[in-house]
């Protein structure tokens, strides 16, 4: 029920309401780093060696992608994972992907087919240390992306 507070009580409802903002938003942060603990952990009990990994959740940001990749922290395990909303075809949506080439794999291969990838759902990006990060603006693609990967 909302209340209602005259002129010189503003102040301290906006003051109440950005506090309050800001615990939802912590709250939401930290439990959003436990999901992605707890999807790695699930994804990591499923993995074979050598195995694709593909995983897109339209919440999520890159600090949530980083957690599950470094929580697998397998070489012998190629992972795809994306985030954002896969029926917009705006430059604004946000994907961003970490190939890890299993032991097979020349850097060559891998690097080609990173750039691959990239081109299906039409982003930029660069990789540093085994992982590529980047933009999408076709998201809409990425099961186009996903059938480069398992082939």
């Amino acid at each position: 029920m909302a209340q209602w507070c005259g002129a010189e009580d503003h102040v301290d409802a906006v003051k109440k309401l950005q506090n309050s903002t800001k615990l939802l938003q912590k709250n939401n942060l930290n439990l959003l780093r436990d999901l992605a603990v707890h999807i790695a952990h699930s994804l990591q009990s499923s993995l074979d060696c050598g195995r694709v990994v593909t995983l897109h959740r339209k919440e999520g940001d890159s600090e949530f992608m980083n957690i599950i990749a470094n929580e697998i922290g397998s070489k012998e395990t190629l992972l795809f994972l994306t985030v954002g909303d896969l029926g917009k075809l705006l430059d604004s949506f946000y994907w961003q992907g970490w190939l890890r080439p299993w032991k097979p794999w020349g850097q060559g291969e891998a690097h080609r087919l990173l750039y691959r990838v990239a081109k299906v759902l039409e982003g930029k990006g660069a990789r540093k240390k085994g992982r590529f990060q980047g933009k999408a603006t076709k998201m809409s693609r990425r099961a186009e992306a996903q059938v480069l990967l398992q082939d």
